[in-house]
């Protein structure tokens, strides 16, 4: 019955100077990830475009289109012949096929609705909605008109290239296409936050890559590969595949902090370390942003106070897309994107290493640097990040941590 998938951009299409260039960009991620689907063929306009299926399984197809970011919706289509007898005929046999699928066995209604964006096409929006209905009633049993909740809705979409009817229209992931807002350092921990704020980074168009810091004997390699393996899922959503990991050693730095400054500024402290490493890193990969998971007073390091003074590191911009969210909407990204049940395995990062009973929550920033002066950290930071492992993560790899 269908024979092709209309698809339709995000919020893109808002773009003006810029939209050839973004057309561009998601058109190429859309080609990419149907690449290896034999026989399909895909074809774009300005506003729309259109994978023809050529008697391909369209399930295969729409997993795919699930993992683009940039496009708003896309259906399963028949297109038609811009004829109304034509568009009738092939309405009253989708509207059959809806009626088998839902096993609809009792009364139900329909409405038509249309989009004419071919304005030489002789009959308006409502004529041609209005006379194919007229059409199809008759010839389905059980089915009325209900033009405000309909069961079903039989749409059809007039445009210069073609005409295309469909009943079903799928949610795409929305924003914009992958890459097309330069490139962001993830402070990836492992835990449920930070591979939702990758992804929604992600979703806006930035490429990331991503820096953990490992503490071993602290941490286990399992901690590792949890970040792993959360970046292998993060990786399909990411227009090239692939996410650069960074891996800083930790543990000297941690061990100095624990042992020579007051415990309550541990985490403070710890984090402006990790900052001081991620802006270096990312200053020599000419990244122009961190992003981390943070969200407001979820946890002790993640008030107000606490993100000015860990922020005083850095003057890179830093992108926290968590950070006026409830946890429970956050696990439910999480659960959507399928991160969250890698992320709560029993593994523990370096976050957990050494945190105090009471850490301070309003830190002041002399406070702190008082502290932080009697670890002399400045050569081992030096150290951690001469000593970083680069990993490249895709969608396939297959990395044993225990090397």
């Amino acid at each position: 019955m269908y024979d092709m998938i209309l698809i339709r951009y995000g919020e893109m299409t808002l773009k003006k100077k810029n939209y050839k260039q973004f057309l561009k960009a998601i058109n190429d991620n859309i080609k990419d990830k149907i690449k290896d689907i034999p026989n399909i063929k895909f074809v774009n306009t300005d506003y729309r475009a259109y994978i023809y299926l050529n008697g391909q399984d369209y399930n295969l197809v729409i997993d795919k289109l699930g993992e683009v970011v940039g496009l708003y919706s896309y259906s399963l289509c028949k297109e038609v012949n811009k004829d109304i007898e034509d568009i009738a005929k092939w309405g009253i046999e989708i509207i059959n096929d809806y009626i088998n699928e839902a096993n609809i066995t009792s009364n139900f209604t329909f409405k038509v609705e249309t989009h004419r964006g071919d304005k030489r096409f002789p009959l308006t929006s409502l004529e041609i909605s209005s006379k194919v209905a007229g059409l199809v009633l008759p010839k389905i049993e059980k089915m009325s008109v209900d033009v405000h909740n309909p069961d079903v809705t039989l749409h059809i979409d007039l445009r210069s290239e073609g005409a295309y009817i469909y009943t079903n229209t799928i949610k795409g992931l929305g924003g914009y296409p992958s890459g097309i807002g330069g490139e962001a350092l993830l402070m990836m921990s492992g835990g449920i936050d930070s591979p939702v704020a990758g992804f929604l980074t992600i979703k806006k168009g930035v490429k990331i890559s991503a820096i953990h810091y490992a503490s071993p004997p602290y941490t286990s390699p399992m901690a590792l590969q949890k970040v792993i393996d959360l970046l292998k899922v993060l990786a399909k959503y990411q227009g090239s595949g692939e996410i650069d990991l960074y891996v800083v050693p930790f543990t000297d730095v941690q061990t100095a902090i624990h042992e020579k400054a007051n415990q309550i500024y541990l985490v403070t402290i710890m984090r402006r370390m990790m900052y001081t490493i991620a802006t270096k890193l990312a200053r020599d990969l000419e990244i122009s942003a961190l992003v981390n998971g943070e969200s407001i007073g979820q946890v002790a390091s993640q008030t107000l106070e606490s993100m000015m003074v860990v922020n005083d590191v850095t003057n890179i911009p830093i992108l926290r897309p968590l950070c006026a969210m409830d946890k429970l909407d956050i696990i439910g990204i999480a659960s959507k994107i399928n991160t969250y049940d890698i992320s709560i395995r029993p593994y523990e990062d370096c976050c957990t290493v050494f945190v105090p009973e009471h850490p301070i929550i309003k830190p002041r920033l002399e406070d702190v640097k008082y502290e932080e002066a009697k670890c002399n950290l400045e050569p081992l930071v030096e150290a951690a990040y001469q000593n970083i492992k680069k990993y490249t993560i895709s969608i396939d790899s297959n990395i044993n941590v225990f090397e």
